[in-house]
């Protein structure tokens, strides 16, 4: 399939990241650069279809959005590329609806289904005792985070590997699509797994982080909200940095000036063995990252 833009959209099912992605596409459709023209969203449950309904289309007649009560595969043959949505455990329910895998065939696909890796899908979609010969499926396995809710995602993007019939095309849809709600990183498929773990290392890591710095900062007499704000805004502000192109040395460096507050800081982390505390967890979440892909 040559895949020209804007293309329909589908969504099968819409979590948290379903609605964010929503929010983000919607007020773009009308911009002449927009990826998208028209989205379908197929929902399993009657009071999730009322209530985005309701939050998306109540005020707008003309809304490009329509929504679908348990009609996955229509929603697929009308679209020309799907987003996978739904929770994980559901794939092999969703793939069950009557003629929905000759409808995903030369389609692109774009999964946000975690601890599903591209093998998964591949098999599941693709019946050996189908008519159809070696039909070749546009998987795309893309991993938004959390704050894609306030267009702070640092989704992974996995670029196929070599031999693998997803298109350059499907590839830069779903970039694009993302890109509406963070940032993007597209990395290569083998290391897709073990930066996943990283990435939910590191949002376990700030979480743990600000709770214990809140927690400190209020028993010295400081507001709950200002405790968490600081220590917040003051992590998204080194995050920047970081983005921007300095390195950890270089920034650990700025902060160590002898007798500073922060230089005193880092030397009782780094006295305190905090680096070797986070090696074990950090290897942790990424071996159990890659167990999701065997």
């Amino acid at each position: 399939m040559t895949l020209a833009q804007p293309v329909h959209l589908a969504f099968l099912g819409c979590g948290h990241i379903g609605t964010a992605l929503l929010q983000a596409l919607i007020p773009s459709i009308s911009h002449s650069q927009s990826p998208i023209f028209k989205i379908t969203v197929s929902l399993n449950r009657p009071e999730s279809q009322a209530h985005l309904h309701n939050q998306f289309c109540s005020n707008n007649t003309t809304s490009p959005i329509t929504f679908l009560l348990r009609q996955n595969t229509t929603a697929v043959q009308h679209a020309d590329a799907v987003l996978f949505a739904f929770p994980p455990s559901q794939l092999p329910t969703v793939l069950k609806s009557p003629h929905i895998k000759e409808a995903l065939h030369h389609k692109p696909i774009i999964s946000i289904l975690a601890r599903t890796p591209l093998t998964t899908i591949h098999s599941l979609i693709h019946d050996p005792q189908n008519s159809v010969p070696n039909p070749k499926l546009q998987i795309v396995r893309a991993m938004p985070t959390i704050s894609a809710g306030v267009h702070e995602s640092a989704t992974i993007i996995a670029d196929p590997p070599e031999g693998h019939p997803t298109t350059e095309q499907a590839t830069n849809l779903a970039t694009q699509i993302f890109a509406t709600v963070g940032k993007v990183f597209r990395i290569p498929d083998a290391s897709f797994d073990t930066t996943t773990g990283v990435s939910a290392f590191s949002n376990a890591l700030v979480t743990v982080a600000v709770r214990e710095i809140a927690r400190a900062a209020i028993a010295e007499g400081v507001s709950p909200e200002h405790a968490v704000a600081v220590s917040a805004q003051c992590i998204r502000g080194v995050g920047t940095l970081l983005r921007e192109g300095l390195t950890p040395e270089e920034l650990r460096h700025s902060l160590s000036a002898p007798g500073s507050i922060t230089g005193l800081a880092v030397k009782g982390l780094v006295d305190g063995r905090f680096e070797a505390l986070l090696e074990p967890v950090l290897a942790a979440a990424v071996k159990r990252a890659r167990e999701y892909s065997t």
